[in-house]
Formats: structure tokens, sequence, C-alpha cells
């Protein structure tokens, strides 16, 4: 049921400035030339197709990455996912896994399952569980696995450690042993990892970096044993309100529009994730469930747990704003990053207003292969 959030109506004016600092712990970057970075208004970007991606990928955006994760964990109580997955899905993929947090964590969560991070910068964890594994390449090109080769195909039940795999045809492949300090030193024989299916694959927050969503989900479909589960988790740009309130943020749906017609101009559409579902079932997936959960932009809900959760908010969505626009205001609308600052202050303004209770949608859609 959709209920509607209940405003504070004693919210204090220091309620609404952006918190400082994060909740999450410290991660490093690692150290690559992988790539030939693109530096620009202070930012530092991937080259793939020169300009068509438009997130930046620095140390700026990676602290970005990490306290959503933690707004992620905070919506969902706690849970890395929503798909009725077996307990110890065999082989797991996360695309666009960017520091690798997701990754990490269903390793630690799941030990018998071997998880693979795919992200075309490598900017992931150094410090990982044997069964985590990631990979730098662009999940919109054909992925480096073999397709599950006929319906029948039975889900791969367990893999061994991280030390028996190997490279996949990657650009690079990181592993490390550290949680495995005590473990043989033969490790168990175990499936060619670029023969087997996956049995669960799993995305989040990869709007802005698609082209072809339907054509993404039937590589995930093909991909999946029978019986395995995709999910695609993603907050919307776009803002609402239960109260009409919205409608007084002006200047914050101004952005909002202007974004999206920029991300259409470079071909990678944001604001669709109410297709994700559609695209889901015409890939060929069966039991697709959407659910969709209220995420405040500042501390106005009266309830405790969703005021705590607007104060993170309000803290990741003025990093998200400059993260998403600078590239596409400056290179595709033709702004300049003072007039891009001018505009942002003014959403900023609108998104503090204690007059409007604005928030935000976290989609999450799941389907299931069949049997």
């Amino acid at each position: 049921m959709d209920l509607p959030i209940v405003c504070d109506d004693e919210i204090q004016e220091s309620d609404l400035q952006p918190r400082r600092g994060s909740p999450c712990s410290d991660t490093s970057s690692i150290a690559s030339t992988v790539f030939n970075y693109r530096n620009e208004n202070g930012r530092r970007y991937h080259r793939l197709e020169d300009g068509a991606y438009f997130l930046p990928n620095d140390k700026r955006e990676q602290d970005r990455m990490d306290l959503l994760h933690f707004i992620y964990r905070h919506v969902l109580d706690r849970r890395l996912y929503c798909a009725p997955i077996k307990r110890n899905p065999g082989r797991v993929l996360d695309l666009g896994t960017g520091t690798g947090s997701w990754a990490v964590e269903f390793a630690d969560q799941h030990q018998k399952s071997q998880v693979i991070g795919m992200d075309i910068s490598p900017i992931q964890r150094i410090h990982i569980p044997p069964n985590c594994t990631f990979e730098i390449d662009d999940f919109e090109a054909e992925w480096p696995y073999t397709a599950s080769a006929k319906a029948d195909t039975p889900p791969l039940e367990q893999t061994a450690s991280a030390d028996s795999l190997q490279s996949t045809g990657c650009a690079s492949t990181i592993t490390n042993d550290v949680y495995n300090n005590d473990a043989p030193s033969a490790p168990v024989p175990t499936p060619d990892p670029a023969h087997s299916p996956f049995d669960f694959i799993h995305m989040r927050e990869i709007a802005g970096s698609v082209h072809d969503y339907p054509k993404l989900f039937g590589q995930a479909y093909r991909h999946l044993a029978p019986g395995g589960f995709l999910e695609v988790q993603g907050m919307e740009t776009k803002f609402f309100s239960d109260d009409g309130t919205h409608e007084r943020a002006v200047t914050a749906t101004q952005w909002q529009q202007l974004l999206e017609e920029a991300s259409r101009q470079v071909g990678k559409e944001l604001g669709v994730e109410g297709s994700w579902k559609q695209w889901m079932e015409q890939a060929g997936f069966v039991d697709v469930e959407e659910v969709v959960f209220k995420v405040p932009l500042s501390p106005w809900p009266q309830d405790p747990r969703l005021k705590e959760l607007g104060r993170y908010q309000a803290t990741h969505v003025q990093e998200m704003m400059r993260s998403y626009s600078l590239a596409l205001f400056t290179r595709v609308l033709g702004w300049s990053k003072d007039e891009l600052d001018v505009l942002l202050w003014a959403v900023g303004n609108d998104l503090r207003n204690r007059g409007t209770h604005l928030y935000t949608k976290l989609r999450v859609v799941y389907g299931r292969k069949r049997e």
C-alpha cells in the first residue's frame, strides 16, 4: 500500500542542513594505468567513448558511492537484495560494481558463492574476501563468459576460493587472499568459471551507463542458469511529494528536466526506471516483481527512521546533483560551470525549503529465468 509520509511540523532549520562526513569506512582506490582518464572541471572521468560516459570516477565520486551504499542498506533494512534467491547461489555477477561495496558484503555473507564485480574503472577495494574478484570491462559489450548452453542447465551449487579463478579475458582481474591466510595451498577443483552460468546477477545505480536496456537484460537472461534471478536497483532523479508541495520546487524540477534531456542527447537516458519491469518481461523473465521505496530528501518526516534517512540523503543528493550535472550541462547543453553552480545552489534551496516535503523513489525490480 502506498502510504503518505507524515511530515514533522516541528522540524528545525538546522535539521535541513546536509550532514557532514560519512558513516562508511574509508576505502582505497586501486592504482592502475589501464585507462587514460579525462580531467575536466576539477573532476576525473573515464574516457570510454571519449565523453559519452558522464559520471566521474574520482575519490569524491567513490565517497558518494559508498554513502549511497549505506543509504541503500538503510532503505532495504540492511538487506542487499529483494529477490528470493537460494541461500548460497553458486556464481554471482555484480554489474557496475563501482567501489565494490555490494560485492564484498555479498561475498562475506555468502561464503559458498563466487562473486564477480564488473566495472569499467579500477576503483574497487584492495582487501576483499577470497570468494570475490573484480574484473575491469564494459558491461554493455559482450561479456567474457559463456552463456547458458541450454534451458535445462543445472545451476552451479557452489564454487571454490578465488585462488582457483583465472582471467576471463578482461583488461584486468583483481583478487586478494587477505581473508584466506589459513586456507589450504591447493585450490578445490571447480568448473571453468568462463563456462558456468550465473545464479544471480545484480545491477545497482546503472542509470547513465546504459544505451540499450532491453539488450542488457537479454544478455543477463542468456548468462543466467535456469531458475537464476536478475535484480536491478536504482534511485530516480525525479522529485515527488504526497501533499503537492513538489510543485513549489520549480528550480529543482527544471534541473531534473534539463538533466534528462541532456542524457537523451548522449543516448543514455535517465528517468526510465519505470520501464525496467516491462523490459525484463520482454527479455523472457518470469515472476517479475517491482518494489518501490520512498526516500525523503531532507529530515522532514515525523518517523524517526525516515528522518535519519533524510539527513543522509540530504548530503548525498547535493553530491549526486553535481556528479550527474557537470558533464551533461557543460558538454551537452553548453552551460558554463559558473552557470551550473548558480542553478545547483537554487536547486539546493528548493530541497532545503521547510515548506516542501520532497522524496525520490528507490525502485527494485527482479525476475527469474525459467527452469
